[in-house]
């Protein structure tokens, strides 16, 4: 199965931004099935559940069995489930 890693966002409007200003922060980095149909392309939901729909897919491969599945600097973001499902699959 081929894995792709997508980030869940949210955006913040507040008083120290200016006029349709936002700041985005990362929620969660997810693990997702790849679309058979779509090569690339994340499957309709992630490994814990979440649809990837509005999540943002990130350019990443892990560099082989026992690497991380997630980006190195996403470790404090990544999902503990979408990790547990990989580990226990």
């Amino acid at each position: 199965m081929g894995i792709i890693v997508v980030e869940e966002t949210r955006k913040q409007l507040g008083e120290d931004f200016g006029p349709g200003d936002a700041v985005t922060y990362t929620e969660k980095v997810h693990a997702a099935p790849a679309d058979p149909a779509v090569p690339g392309d994340p499957g309709d939901t992630t490994l814990c559940g979440k649809p990837t729909q509005g999540m943002e897919t990130l350019p990443y491969t892990s560099s082989g069995p026992g690497a991380p599945w997630f980006p190195p600097n996403k470790r404090t973001w990544m999902c503990g489930d979408c990790d547990e499902a990989l580990h226990s699959g």
